[in-house]
């Protein structure tokens, strides 16, 4: 199979599948040069910072894409633990490592160590198919109904502590063993990595009530604090669905687990616009580390221009959407 393999992508996928859920969760291709970027970043700091000398190779790393859409971020890490892999121990061992990192036994308990979430049924489909077509590629495919890869269709931004409740019986067996699964890896799996491109909009269709971190807590609250008393700002929003995976990553990466690294690339409105202050305090608090880069972006709302005079374009510019998006992004 060529190396030049083509992916699919959510947004083409979406805007075929389902154009206004596209919209309305603010799903957009993430550019492969983008994504390689940000994994082999990720890398870095696991070695350099963390103490992993293999980086994303290293056994005990445990990663998670919340938002996997296609599998494109999957794709990307597990090529990064094959070239490692291939350097320190051989092609055989390159392999298996890449088996190893993705593969699971379908109604088991996870077994691998890189996983995904999904929650649209059709990418979701897509992103098996996408790594299966890896694991073949690299001579180690899946071989029996029993075996599946590490993508889960789960809501990311639910389920990380057990319901105070009773949870509600699922009639189908298979959504049951789904939902035990993604679970398994929210509570008992110590992820040391979230990376991604989480959808950007606030959206309609999931319940903010059944994020909530314990009874009458909200998963943003932390983040709007004084927001009023304090600082006086009165307007704000920060239940955008970006602003939940960030609090999500937070609480995964600082609070539940206490070392790893985030990496997201997301709208940039949190770097500086007011809103967003008490967040900045709380993120400051909760990490030692920061590294952000700025791809700005956002000259279709606010005029700005390069050093050279031309429009600032913005890195989701493609074939498929030459305009981009309008609001500026950072990784």
């Amino acid at each position: 199979m060529s190396s030049k393999r083509k992916v699919a992508t959510p947004e083409p996928f979406l805007e075929a599948f389902d154009p206004k859920l596209r919209e309305e969760l603010g799903v957009w291709y993430t550019p492969t040069e983008v994504i390689r970027y940000m994994v082999e970043r990720v890398d870095r700091v696991l070695r350099d910072e963390l103490g992993r000398p293999d980086g994303l190779a290293d056994k005990d790393v445990y990663i998670l894409d919340p938002a996997t859409g296609t599998g494109a971020y999957l794709v990307a890490v597990l090529e990064r633990i094959y070239q490692t892999q291939l350097e320190n121990n051989g092609e055989d061992a390159a392999k298996q490592a890449v088996k190893d990192a993705i593969h699971n036994v379908v109604g088991e308990d996870p077994t691998g160590r890189v996983f995904g979430f999904e929650l649209l049924p059709a990418p979701f489909v897509v992103a098996h198919l996408q790594l299966g077509l890896l694991l073949q590629k690299y001579g180690v495919p899946l071989e029996s109904d029993e075996e599946r890869v590490g993508v889960y269709l789960t809501n990311s931004l639910t389920g990380w502590q057990p319901p105070e409740d009773k949870p509600k019986q699922l009639v189908i067996e298979a959504m049951k063993q789904e939902r035990d699964q993604a679970d398994t890896i929210k509570r008992k799996r110590k992820i040391l990595v979230v990376l991604g491109n989480p959808p950007y909009n606030a959206f309609s269709g999931t319940s903010t009530v059944e994020e909530n971190i314990a009874q009458g807590e909200g998963l943003v609250d932390k983040y709007k604090a004084g927001l009023r008393e304090t600082w006086d700002i009165r307007k704000f929003n920060l239940d955008d669905l970006y602003i939940r995976f960030i609090r999500i990553a937070e609480r995964v990466i600082a609070e539940q687990n206490a070392e790893g690294v985030v990496c997201y690339i997301t709208n940039f409105s949190y770097l500086n616009y007011p809103s967003f202050v008490v967040m900045r305090q709380h993120l400051l608090e909760q990490f030692d580390h920061f590294w952000f880069d700025n791809l700005n972006g956002d000259s279709r709302e606010t005029g700005k221009k390069t050093l050279d005079g031309r429009p600032d374009p913005s890195v989701f510019s493609t074939d498929f959407n030459r305009a981009g998006i309008r609001k500026g992004t950072a990784i």
